[in-house]
């Protein structure tokens, strides 16, 4: 079966959001304790993949992750990955030329998503919203359902434009580009969205979904091409034997999932925007999926988004950590620290909530106690948005917005009263340093 050629723009796909992640991985390298399909498949695939996609692969060789099909896939990739960003333009002429850059990666000023109703209300999803990610870095955002973490990594990628702000992808100003170029710097920030069966087009063969994004860059699939998309499937532990003439619905949830991540490395990304990509699958499988995330981000030398519920996945996935709510940023902070020393009361409570598997452990004790429901986005508070929730608000909590200043190297909190106390680490938190037997791969 030949792929399609069209080069029309696909449908954006929608994934859901507010659902919790629950997983336990092991290791203090980020890796999940389990043995995954792209581990049995053969590590040679991933050694493959990395290698075609260009220079990135060059500072994360696949070897170091032992997995030598994305050392192929990387090589296989490298005209996407080598072309970079394009010259922002405001006609409808082709963009000249990949823009140079120095510093981080991405670089997101003062977002702001706001969504209107039909009855005139405003929902503010996201408020005043910065950030930064470097080269092979991942920062993690967390935070209760309705808090804007999917809407804000929507925004990064126009999905759709924000309502103020900017985005700066590779030195190029993302919130600039028209349609055209802004479909062309999409090669290098792609997004694997919550739920792996929606964002699928159905009536589409699994091969057809993962080459359609050279056929959107390129006009047209080439047969060198196919060679491509195999190479990727083989990095993220699909048989293109197999599954090549499949459709979504013949696939397990896990080899969904697999197939939206192949379908974003084939582009060639330097940033994966990661929506919740485990919460809607088993325990044994998530596991499965972010071992197979942290290959594909050391052999290729890829920076990611990691949006979450669950706090134990994102401590151990994560180098730097961004905690929301409704709208707005508490905190922002290395992994470790935060979670051993939370500024933001926030953070204090989320940490809290973390079950913990220990049977003499009071679940709670010793925590702040927070009180009420979230206030609406339609009508968030004024001044600190947790103030009607936070046992530390005062007067000044109401009236004046915090600002989010840095209280110890790389450690941001925007809280007018932060604490500096050290919290206890929840057994299910302390016991990713230990080593856990592996699980049993996903079937096929």
């Amino acid at each position: 079966m030949t792929v399609s050629t069209e080069p029309a723009e696909p449908a954006e796909p929608t994934g859901t959001t507010g659902a919790a992640a629950a997983t336990s991985p092991a290791g203090t390298t980020g890796r999940a304790a389990t043995t995954s399909p792209a581990a049995t498949t053969g590590n040679a695939a991933t050694t493959r993949l990395a290698a075609t996609t260009g220079a990135a692969a060059t500072t994360s060789p696949a070897g170091t992750t032992g997995n030598a099909a994305t050392t192929r896939l990387a090589a296989t990739t490298g005209a996407a990955a080598a072309h970079g960003p394009v010259a922002p333009t405001t006609s409808g002429a082709e963009p000249a030329g990949p823009a140079g850059t120095a510093g981080p990666l991405l670089v997101a000023d003062d977002i702001v998503v706001e969504h209107g109703g039909r009855s005139g209300a405003v929902v503010h999803a996201v408020s005043g919203v910065s950030l930064h990610l470097d080269a092979g870095e991942t920062l993690g955002i967390v935070g209760e359902s309705g808090c804007g973490k999917s809407s804000l990594g929507r925004a990064l990628l126009q999905l759709p434009t924000p309502t103020s702000g900017t985005v700066r992808l590779e030195g190029v100003e993302l919130t600039a580009l028209d349609r055209r170029a802004l479909r062309r710097v999409r090669s290098r920030l792609q997004m694997i969205f919550q739920d792996p069966l929606s964002s699928l087009n159905p009536r589409r063969k699994a091969h057809e979904l993962v080459a359609e994004p050279i056929a959107i860059a390129q006009g047209r699939v080439r047969p060198a091409d196919l060679d491509r998309v195999r190479a990727t499937f083989e990095a993220v532990g699909l048989d293109p034997a197999q599954v090549w003439d499949r459709h979504p619905s013949e696939l397990s949830g896990g080899q969904c999932q697999r197939l939206c991540i192949a379908r974003a490395l084939v582009a060639g990304p330097a940033v994966l925007v990661c929506d919740e990509p485990v919460s809607a699958l088993d325990v044994s499988v998530q596991a499965q999926i972010l071992n197979l995330l942290e290959d594909v981000k050391a052999a290729n030398g890829l920076s990611l988004l990691f949006v979450a519920h669950d706090l134990a996945v994102v401590r151990n996935i994560s180098d730097r950590v961004m905690v929301m709510y409704l709208g707005r940023t508490c905190e922002v902070a290395p992994a470790a620290d935060l979670f051993a020393r939370p500024l933001h009361p926030y953070t204090e409570v989320l940490i809290a909530s973390i079950p913990d598997p220990d049977p003499d452990h009071v679940v709670g004790a010793g925590a702040l106690r927070v009180r009420g429901e979230p206030p609406s986005p339609i009508d968030p508070p004024s001044g600190c948005r947790f103030r009607t929730r936070c046992p530390r608000a005062d007067e000044r909590c109401a009236a004046e917005v915090p600002e989010l200043v840095e209280h110890r190297p790389g450690h941001w909190a925007a809280c007018h009263h932060p604490s500096d106390t050290p919290v206890a680490v929840p057994t299910a938190l302390s016991a990713l340093t230990a080593p856990t037997a592996p699980t049993v791969p996903e079937s096929r």
